[in-house]
């Protein structure tokens, strides 16, 4: 018995699986999400062979989903492939850096399918983070200006973390390139606490949508101290 190989398809709308289904042989078994935080859960407790998002989506688009999953041990091998309409070479030297292992011009070719998944399935998964993201919640406060030239000072936490940068999410959006700053966090009971460092917007939500949007950081200082527990 030939055991299927899983490919989990991330997109809301639902009828990319059905397309998928039908442009590719028998011997792949199709799995579906329609948002960011279903696709986590299925990528940890089904492990499929292949992830293909969707860039465009609602709350956490393909980008920042391709760092969640980067940054998780059991995820972080997995390749991922960006389903996209735009033209692949305005994107490709950008998705690289990210993390993603191929990427497919939407509409569906299945030519184009069935090559970008042998690439994506048969090539080894190369070494993209100058260190491993630990998906830790850190209470911290960030201060900087917004896309409107707005003054903000918000309370979150992290969703992943490393000496050289973090994934957090704010209900504003700070335009890429652009620095804030991160404070102590004032949040009561707080088990864990950023000291002040800055640190650059490297990417950011690009979906309209109502928020709280996503950001990749880079801090300006790298440093193992950045996080002290108490």
């Amino acid at each position: 018995m030939i055991t299927k190989r899983k490919l989990l398809v991330v997109d809301e709308e639902i009828e990319s699986g059905r397309l998928l289904s039908e442009a590719l042989p028998s011997q792949y078994e199709i799995l579906t999400a329609q948002t960011g935080e279903e696709a986590v859960r299925k990528a940890v407790l089904d492990r499929p062979n292949c992830i293909l998002l969707e860039m465009l989506m609602p709350q956490m688009g393909g980008f920042m989903l391709c760092e969640v999953l980067k940054s998780l041990k059991q995820t972080k091998a997995t390749p991922i492939i960006l389903m996209s309409a735009k033209p692949r070479e305005a994107l490709w030297p950008t998705v690289q850096k990210i993390g993603f292992s191929e990427y497919i011009e939407k509409p569906f070719r299945t030519g184009q399918i069935t090559e970008s998944l042998r690439h994506a399935l048969e090539g080894a998964p190369g070494e993209r983070r100058r260190a491993p993201r630990l998906p830790l919640r850190i209470p911290l406060m960030v201060r900087g200006t917004d896309g409107f030239g707005n003054r903000f000072e918000i309370c979150t936490e992290t969703e992943n973390v490393s000496r050289f940068g973090a994934l957090i999410q704010i209900p504003v959006r700070v335009p890429v390139s652009e620095y804030v700053e991160i404070h102590r966090s004032s949040m009561p009971a707080a088990n864990g606490f950023a000291i002040l460092v800055q640190a650059r917007v490297a990417r950011n939500e690009e979906v309209m949508s109502d928020g709280p949007y996503w950001h990749g950081l880079e801090f300006s200082n790298p440093s193992s101290e950045w996080v002290v527990m108490q």
